[in-house]
């Protein structure tokens, strides 16, 4: 049976020159950048019977353990590499949260991630501004233009023409691909301060406010790695830019 992910990218791309999904990854953490990445699937894409048997398994990256998800980002990758499909990555720095908000953080990073993935595919697939979008729909109305998808409501402050796709990255394969890609690239660094500061558990929880963390905060206090911003929402009790302990990623208004 195919992935009905596959199906539902297939249909969207069937008047179209194919599909841009887009996720991110560590959007409700206290510590560590928000990552987005960028996936390019052109039409030509989902007429290999061979990309439906290799993409069969891909999911919302939340449904797989680790090892899963860095078996599944391997088979992506190779793709990749082989430009049957194109993939790219993207982020957003702790002084950048702390100046944008987490809002036009993940904004920024996902324009990155959009403008990078565009020259991998040395224009095959080029985004558009979204000041842009009516004259080139009028100037192009006899092409096909690409499906633009990110998971989640659209964002008023990402500047290029996208679609927002409600859980999204369970129902589109661009995007589905694009959150393994963001979650195994962010995942893969969090270890990586781990090693430098093993004591806030971010092998385990990448940055996500579970119990050991919050009390390393407290006995030692934040890294450089810490979010200020959402750390003075905790010290204010303010929930909205936090994340529950079991790492659920906290729900924002991107309106």
């Amino acid at each position: 049976m195919p992935n009905p992910r596959w199906t539902h990218d297939r249909k969207l791309t069937g008047s179209r020159c194919g599909i841009v999904g887009v996720d991110e990854a560590g959007r409700g953490c206290l510590a560590g950048p928000v990552v987005a990445a960028a996936v390019v699937l052109p039409v030509a894409f989902f007429r290999d019977a061979k990309n439906r048997k290799r993409t069969e398994e891909m999911n919302d990256s939340k449904q797989f353990n680790e090892n899963k998800r860095e078996q599944l980002y391997s088979v992506i990758m190779e793709m990749v590499e082989k430009r049957i499909l194109f993939g790219a990555f993207g982020q957003a720095s702790i002084d950048e949260i702390e100046s944008r908000n987490i809002v036009g953080a993940t904004c920024l990073a996902m324009h990155r991630a959009m403008d990078k993935v565009s020259d991998q595919s040395a224009g095959i697939w080029k985004p558009i501004r979204k000041e842009n979008f009516e004259l080139f729909q009028t100037q192009e109305k006899k092409k096909r233009i690409w499906s633009v998808v990110i998971d989640g409501r659209s964002m008023k402050k990402l500047s290029y023409q996208h679609d927002g796709l409600i859980k999204g990255d369970t129902k589109s394969l661009a995007i589905a691909m694009a959150s393994i890609l963001a979650k195994v690239t962010r995942d893969r660094y969090m270890r990586e301060l781990h090693e430098q500061f093993p004591f806030f558990g971010f092998d385990s929880n990448k940055g996500y406010g579970a119990p050991v963390h919050l009390n390393a905060l407290k006995n030692y206090g934040p890294t450089e790695h810490h979010r200020p911003r959402f750390l003075r929402n905790i010290a204010l009790g303010n929930s909205e830019s936090s994340v529950p302990s079991n790492g659920e990623q906290s729900q924002l208004s991107f309106l």
